[in-house]
């Protein structure tokens, strides 16, 4: 996979709109999923290394509930949870530069005063930023106009200037401790309303749970453990970021993936 594969999984994901036999398309996507997880629950526990072994994440029960930071209040309810929309994560609007969203971190991480626990785990400029806040796992991601691509806007571009530009922010993954898929499914829908769509196939528990919202997407992963749901990941996806990444760079994603996308943009 090329430079696009910490989010080839969940991109690709949004192929399960369509009428792909879910059974055909999930176990790729999983694995996909688990190996990118699993790194950066690596990096996050042991700091980067060459070989990213798999980490062990714990098991919570029902009864302790450690839930993602989202847009809004996410432990209460939206006062109109059916039409809240996801124009970027938390106070993060979708699209914001990469220094922009990385001081942000920085500045809380030195507070004096603030009651959170944050820390910047790893950062590749203009790709993604690691956040470990609270004991949960953030992935930021962004993606830069390729440089063909902004000459179109700019004919007097020059490569200095080109480097000064930044990735924007499209995508963000939060991995969490293992927790029971209905009680994280719950809080979502408290904040967003039912979901609309879902992959969870009843038998494996393996899956998603989709909502789409006005601005972006939700994907809440299951995954089996002792014959119940639990789920670790949580993605939050830029409707019209994806829009310019396939719109800007054709080759970003191969063409089975460019395929997928395509037909999801145009349903």
């Amino acid at each position: 996979m090329r430079g696009s594969k910490h989010t080839f999984w969940g991109l690709t994901l949004m192929a399960l709109y369509l009428a792909i036999p879910a059974m055909v398309i999930l176990p790729s996507l999983v694995t996909a999923r688990d190996n990118e997880t699993d790194r950066d629950l690596n990096l996050y526990e042991t700091g980067p290394t060459d070989s990213m072994e798999l980490a062990e994440a714990p098991m919570r029960d029902e009864g302790e509930i450690i839930l993602a930071e989202a847009p809004g209040e996410f432990e209460q309810p939206a006062v109109d949870a059916g039409n809240a929309e996801l124009n970027g994560f938390a106070d993060t609007p979708w699209m914001t530069n990469y220094s922009a969203v990385k001081k942000r971190f920085q500045d809380l991480a030195t507070a004096a005063n603030t009651p959170e626990r944050i820390e910047i785990v790893m950062a590749v400029e203009d790709r993604y930023i690691l956040v470990k806040r609270n004991d949960i796992l953030y992935r930021y991601n962004f993606y830069k106009s390729p440089l063909n691509v902004a000459k179109l806007n700019n004919h007097q571009l020059t490569e200095e200037e080109y480097d000064t530009m930044e990735g924007r922010l499209f995508h963000v993954r939060v991995i969490l401790p293992f927790i029971q898929s209905k009680w994280i499914g719950e809080k979502l829908e408290k904040t967003y309303g039912q979901k609309t769509r879902s992959t969870v196939d009843e038998e494996t528990m393996r899956g998603a749970d989709i909502w789409e919202k006005p601005g972006g997407f939700i994907f809440q992963w299951f995954e089996p453990y002792n014959d119940i749901a639990y789920s670790r990941t949580i993605d939050y996806m830029s409707v019209d970021m994806i829009k310019t990444i396939m719109a800007e760079n054709e080759k970003y994603f191969d063409a089975e993936e460019r395929e997928l996308l395509r037909k999801l943009i145009v349903n």
